[in-house]
């Protein structure tokens, strides 16, 4: 099972967030189809969310990720809570797919993602107005532009890093992230020896084996002690469903949902992140039409 472990240095300098992804990320990407670079660019962004999410308060908060740049794969989208759930997908998918190296080597991303455009994380704390941040797209790496947002948008010195080896056919065998950051206003001494460890190529050739995230942690920390605070399971999951649906219709208007009862087969709404299809019949198209009119007049 995919796992996050929280932590701390025995300093109490540091805080670290691993997690083994793999399983999750092997299931966003066979829902939407993904193999080669694009499963990489996926599995960083949905492995970041699951740590990034850690920085909310509560399992009903969650953290969007909205990066939108200039590269053929365009616009990619992650929505991660802090009970471990994350869900994912790209906009647009590259008209043939691009193979990617198998081996203990991380794979470039730039040319595919691109390296401008802009960023934006949203939290949603529960509240009535969500915090915002955007910052330009400058790598195309997913990871190290997240980083840079921690750093620059919400002042907190961070070293973040997410992987994603693939095996001979581009399909994943191994996703692993280290969010590591210090307290605010601490000197970026601090964190610098970290952000070298978890940039270095040793993180990836250290996924060629399995390894747990108490692993990833020591790693992160170039071996020295560190004390575990929580740990808990993460998963692909999305909240859509036939309630949902119907919120997606209603947007059309009850004019536009009568003219798709009369097309011939049912309608299908899929979902976008998850790719999960919803059939609706006509009846349910005209009874739902007809809702819809009697709760506006």
């Amino acid at each position: 099972m995919d796992r996050l472990l929280r932590g701390i240095n025995v300093d109490h300098t540091l805080r670290v967030v691993t997690t083994v992804a793999t399983t999750l990320v092997r299931e966003g990407c066979s829902r939407h189809g993904l193999r080669g670079v694009e499963a990489v660019a996926l599995g960083r962004a949905l492995t970041a969310g699951c740590l990034m999410a850690t920085l909310t308060k509560s399992d009903d908060e969650r953290v969007r990720i909205v990066l939108e740049s200039a590269g053929p794969i365009g616009r990619l989208l992650v929505d991660a809570f802090g009970s471990g759930d994350v869900r994912g997908c790209l906009e647009r998918r590259l008209e043939h797919p691009v193979d990617a190296a198998d081996g203990a080597q991380r794979v470039p991303l730039g040319d595919w993602v691109g390296r401008s455009g802009r960023l934006v994380v949203t939290r949603d704390m529960g509240l009535e107005q969500q915090y915002q941040g955007v910052v330009e797209v400058r790598t195309g790496e997913i990871d190290r532009d997240l980083e840079r947002y921690l750093q620059d948008s919400e002042q907190l010195p961070s070293a973040l890093a997410c992987e994603v080896l693939l095996d001979g056919k581009g399909e994943v065998v191994a996703a692993a992230g280290v969010l590591c950051q210090s307290f605010p206003f601490a000197p970026d001494s601090l964190i610098a020896p970290v952000r070298e460890i978890v940039h270095g190529e040793g993180f990836a050739a250290l996924l060629r084996h399995e390894r747990t995230v108490h692993d990833l942690m020591g790693f992160a920390l170039g071996g020295d002690d560190f004390e575990a605070l929580s740990e808990h399971p993460v998963r692909f999951q999305c909240n859509c469903g036939p309630e949902r649906v119907f919120a997606v219709l209603s947007t059309l208007g009850a004019d536009d949902i009568e003219a798709l009862a009369h097309e011939p087969g049912e309608t299908d709404v899929r979902c976008s992140y998850c790719g999960t299809s919803y059939f609706v019949g006509a009846h349910e198209l005209l009874e739902f039409a007809q809702r819809l009119r009697q709760h506006r007049s």
